[in-house]
């Protein structure tokens, strides 16, 4: 199984193909990618902004609410971490680099 997960801090997906977005946008890469997989229509973060929705998506835990701007903690179960115990490879490209360095997301 593959499993891809694309995230975007501002790019609203009204602008992109899937999603009917308007006429004058060429993205074929994203076209291609949702004729060939799942596309969610109603998929939420219920933190937000930046670090507590990535967080978020790391864990399966709602936290904003109880919990600030920050990174994952060690007590954090991380949805990588449990996919590379149960054999899955996971790969990460951000703009972001900081964020993933210790002290970097504060």
């Amino acid at each position: 199984m593959k499993a891809v997960m694309v995230m975007f801090d501002s790019l609203n997906r009204h602008m992109l193909p899937p999603y009917g977005g308007p006429e004058w946008v060429h993205a074929p890469n994203f076209a291609r990618l949702a004729a060939r997989t799942v596309t969610y229509d109603t998929c939420y973060a219920g933190s937000m902004p930046c670090m507590p929705a990535r967080r978020e998506l790391h864990t399966g835990r709602h936290n904003f609410l109880h919990r600030g701007w920050g990174p994952l903690e060690p007590f954090d179960d991380s949805m990588p971490e449990l996919l590379k115990q149960n054999g899955v490879h996971t790969h990460l490209v951000s703009d972001h680099q900081h964020y993933w360095e210790d002290g970097g997301a504060t």
